[in-house]
């Protein structure tokens, strides 16, 4: 559900999306044209090195690619194939390389409005979005920059792009975690900074997500959770933020006894808008100090998090 691995197979990768990307094209040729179709710049002989040819790609990715040609927006096939591969290749170079391409593309986008209103929602659709496989915040974060900036772009996506950059910046890893109330069953209230213990992991969830009950699963049977090296330093607290109280009580008895089972009384988390909850469930890893160490992660994040320490 999450960003695919960068590392493993990148060598494989960059050659299937070199000659992927390279056959993409329209079979409609009803109107009499030309089929409309994608090309990758010619790499130098002289780069041998994965690396290289990889760098030579990302920064000429779009050099064949005509932006004020509008017709490419309705060839999914075409085009958003071609975003879609070259978000995959941006995964596997280095942040600042990342950031700048991304930028550069949207500017040259920007040569025709329609194009770069294209380029804008699909960036957000597959990078900003928690159930794409390709959702990776820190490549989102260049385009919601440029947007938020953008005098082409209209006000609702000037404000979108504000609004997302505001999501970014709440409880980055690194920041300490907002802190909020929680309360029990027995109707106890306590404070999230109040827990006192090497790890806080956070779950926010809505017993009703079905997605919920499979992270809730796999969480209840994970070696590395239930291990008891692990389980001494870590208090899990489980925080059902909505309002509906009474689905919260019927499922109550689905954690575990020795997590912490809450609930917010007041929906306070949602209403000030504490944490970035446009999904469900999202996972926070916390050290002693309540500093965020892995935000809205994956089950496989969290536990890896602990396999290397």
């Amino acid at each position: 559900m999450r960003a695919i691995q960068m590392l493993a197979g990148t060598l494989c990768c960059f050659l299937w999306v070199a000659c992927s990307t390279k056959k993409q094209e329209t079979t409609d040729v009803a109107d009499g044209r030309k089929p409309l179709e994608f090309n990758l710049p010619e790499v130098p002989v002289v780069l041998q090195s994965v690396e290289d040819r990889l760098d030579f790609v990302v920064r000429h990715y779009w050099d064949c690619f005509d932006f004020k040609d509008t017709t490419y927006i309705h060839v999914p096939d075409v085009t958003e194939q071609a975003l879609v591969n070259y978000m995959d290749l941006l995964f596997r170079v280095p942040s600042p390389l990342s950031d700048s391409c991304l930028v550069h593309t949207l500017q040259q986008a920007s040569q025709e409005n329609k194009m770069l209103a294209y380029f804008a929602k699909t960036f957000r659709h597959y990078l900003f979005n928690p159930n794409s496989p390709l959702y990776q915040e820190r490549l989102y974060e260049p385009v919601g920059r440029f947007l938020s900036a953008c005098p082409l772009v209209d006000e609702a996506v000037r404000s979108r792009a504000l609004h997302d950059l505001k999501l970014i910046n709440m409880n980055r890893e690194g920041s300490v975690a907002s802190d909020f109330v929680y309360t029990l069953s027995s109707g106890e209230q306590q404070r999230m900074h109040a827990i006192r213990s090497p790890y806080t992991l956070l779950l926010f969830y809505n017993p009703d997500c079905q997605e919920c009950a499979e992270t809730l699963t796999a969480m209840k049977t994970s070696s590395v959770l239930s291990s008891p090296g692990v389980m001494e330093q870590v208090k899990i607290l489980a925080f059902y933020p909505d309002e509906d109280h009474d689905i919260w009580m019927k499922h109550r008895n689905e954690i575990p006894d020795n997590w912490i089972n809450s609930y917010d009384k007041k929906q306070v988390v949602l209403a000030k808008e504490l944490y970035d909850l446009k999904a469900m469930p999202t996972l926070y890893l916390l050290d002693k100090d309540k500093k965020v160490l892995l935000k809205d992660a994956r089950m496989e994040e969290i536990e890896n998090y602990f396999k290397n320490k």
